[in-house]
């Protein structure tokens, strides 16, 4: 019994695969608030630590989840200005997401192992995009119409599926979509991405939650980071130029993707 109780008590003793993962936490929520991409930091870290591609992917997803309502407060007001567009896109981003994840659960692990290199390059790519397709919105400003088009919504649930199988770079292309169907007022796009990604992340979440496909241990070290750097990253934004994270972000997400695609070919 007492050599049981010491290795429950050692077990428990933070290692630096922990620490590691707590400032990933850290630095994730800074992005988050600056420029956004904060997977790209927390799913390599928890590679790191062990866990098994699928598993660090969930466990990611459920950590960064509780920092999301936050982000949709700050907009609260601006969803008034596009309620007719939240039912229709807030049905497919719940069912969406829910199909993503249960894809995620449903196929061998060797499976997302095969695609997860070209996921982080897409994820990459539309972090990178993200500035110019901003500027293209805001060169392109036309009459915004009353409530999204057909295919819109059909966007909208690939969008979703894809967020709920991996989710990295889900907002810009929530951004690109919606600047598409033709909304244009930067406020509402936001508010209404920040809502369609909550929810989004909401059906995937619970099933992860109900299978069993979270490392909480390792997703309280993601939570520690992530509070003070919500709070760093809010009250410091307009002093982090958002080029150097972009371009951090990108050497970080070749390098992994890199990295796997070596370790494929090596096994």
């Amino acid at each position: 019994l007492g050599t049981s109780g010491l290795s429950l008590r050692t077990a428990r003793v933070p290692t630096t695969a922990d620490w590691l993962v707590l400032l990933a936490g850290f630095f994730a929520a800074v992005m988050n608030s600056v420029a956004g991409g904060g997977t790209m930091l927390t799913f390599p870290a928890l590679l790191a630590a062990g866990l098994p591609p699928v598993l660090a992917n969930t466990t990611s997803t459920v950590a960064l989840y509780f920092g999301m309502p936050g982000s949709l407060w700050a907009f609260r007001k601006r969803l008034a200005e596009v309620k007719a567009w939240i039912l229709p896109l807030g049905i497919v981003s719940l069912l969406g997401g829910f199909a993503g994840a249960w894809l995620l659960l449903r196929f061998d692990e060797s499976v997302f192992e095969r695609i997860v290199p070209w996921l982080l390059l897409f994820a990459t790519l539309l972090f990178l995009l993200n500035g110019p397709i901003r500027r293209w919105l805001r060169k392109h400003e036309t009459e915004e119409p009353d409530r999204p088009k057909t295919w819109g919504i059909f966007f909208q649930s690939g969008v979703a599926i894809y967020g709920g199988y991996f989710g990295a770079g889900i907002g810009i292309m929530m951004l690109a979509g919606l600047g598409v169907l033709g909304l244009r007022d930067v406020n509402r796009m936001n508010a209404l991405k920040a809502l369609l990604g909550l929810l989004c992340n909401t059906s995937a979440v619970v099933l992860f939650m109900i299978k069993g496909a979270v490392d909480w241990r390792l997703a309280g070290f993601l939570l520690a980071g992530s509070i003070p750097g919500y709070f760093f990253g809010s009250h410091f934004a307009q002093r982090i130029p958002a080029v150097a994270v972009r371009a951090i972000v990108a050497i970080i997400g070749i390098s992994i993707a890199a990295h796997l695609f070596w370790k494929q070919l090596n096994p």
